[in-house]
């Protein structure tokens, strides 16, 4: 409560309009258009469950305007569709497999019955090109999650297959707020366009990480997001690559203040100058860009040091693009307080 309040109490000092009823808008109209992911389509009426077609196939994908790359897909697209539903809701998934090899679906982080893992030879066999198995659970716990297969597991998430699974609770105490989930991936690719080889790189790669070439927002390579500059936003991030990290700084202007990460929100903020996520990871942040002199500033991912050369001969890259948009909000925003009750497990 103490979280709402302080948000809302922030919400009104920054004098927003409203997009839609209880909704604050805070930047441009389509502010978001080109990083923002497609989402599942619901084709179940109650709302206590979400029921949803998946489908794996190779397909082209437009990852810039200039680059296309033929890539192991969830429905078609990099990365697969958002999937949105509230906690204790169910979530059923007809999936079909249409690429040339077995895999499976495995709902990374989130807790479910051992038959819907998608662990060929724990859970349950891999599902073989052409045949179908339905995903069917109730989902416990609040935060963001993803899915990806657990057969080749490096090949094929490196191919594309990837997507984010954003468990929302409606009784949370951070209020809404113009918010993005951003799915941070890379891939290779070849100079004729191609994918590159699951074991490309050598003993080299094998040893500390086969790292795509090319870094991908949403499936995109330097999007652009346009931001009123200092106005509030929620980032939701998952690193969905399978060994590169992501060290995230916005300048010395900006920082995150972390509210949650792995396992929903946290008991108390923390300010950030930098988020550093590992393969895998998710984290829940609030964040207000502050644009330099400049009108359009660029996010980099910079190098983490795991040791054993892991900067040494490396460029720092760039993730996307923030155009600054609407009249700046110059008001500096102090740290929520989202501290939360964590019930203990029980012993049964």
């Amino acid at each position: 409560m103490r979280l709402r309040a302080f948000i809302s109490t922030l919400v009104l000092s920054l004098s927003v309009a409203a997009a839609a009823p209880g909704v604050p808008l805070q930047h441009p109209h389509g502010w978001d258009a080109r990083i923002k992911l497609r989402e599942a389509v619901d084709l179940n009426p109650d709302p206590n469950t979400v029921e949803i077609n998946l489908e794996a196939r190779v397909a082209k994908t437009r990852i810039s305007e200039k680059q296309e790359v033929e890539a192991w897909t969830y429905d078609g697209g990099l990365p697969g569709p958002l999937i949105r539903i509230n906690v204790g809701a169910r979530l059923i998934v007809h999936f079909t497999n249409n690429l040339p090899k077995g895999t499976t679906v495995h709902w990374h982080g989130v807790r479910v019955p051992i038959e819907m893992d998608g662990v060929p030879g724990i859970s349950q066999p891999e599902v073989l090109p052409g045949e179908s198995f339905t995903y069917s659970f109730i989902v416990p716990d609040a935060g963001l999650f993803w899915y990806h297969p657990h057969v080749q597991s490096a090949m094929q998430v490196g191919n594309g297959l990837y997507g984010a699974l954003l468990v929302e609770d409606p009784a949370e105490s951070v209020p809404p707020m113009d918010q993005l989930v951003l799915v941070l991936s890379d891939i290779e690719i070849k100079n004729d366009g191609s994918l590159a080889s699951a074991d490309s790189g050598g003993s080299t790669a094998m040893a500390f990480g086969r790292e795509g070439n090319i870094q991908l927002v949403n499936g995109k390579h330097e999007p652009t997001l346009v931001a009123r500059p200092g106005a509030l936003q929620r980032w939701r991030i998952v690193n969905t690559a399978k060994s590169r990290y992501f060290r995230l700084i916005l300048g010395p202007a900006t920082t995150f203040t972390k509210i949650g990460g792995d396992g929903g929100l946290q008991e108390f903020p923390t300010t950030l100058d930098a988020l550093v996520l590992a393969p895998g990871e998710r984290v829940d942040a609030i964040v207000a860009p502050l644009a330099p002199k400049e009108t359009e500033f660029t996010v980099f991912n910079f190098l983490f040091n795991r040791g054993y050369g892991s900067i040494e001969y490396r460029s720092v890259d760039a993730l996307f693009n923030i155009v600054a948009g609407g009249k700046p909000e110059s008001r500096s925003v102090p740290v929520p307080d989202v501290r939360r009750t964590i019930p203990a497990l029980s012993k049964d």
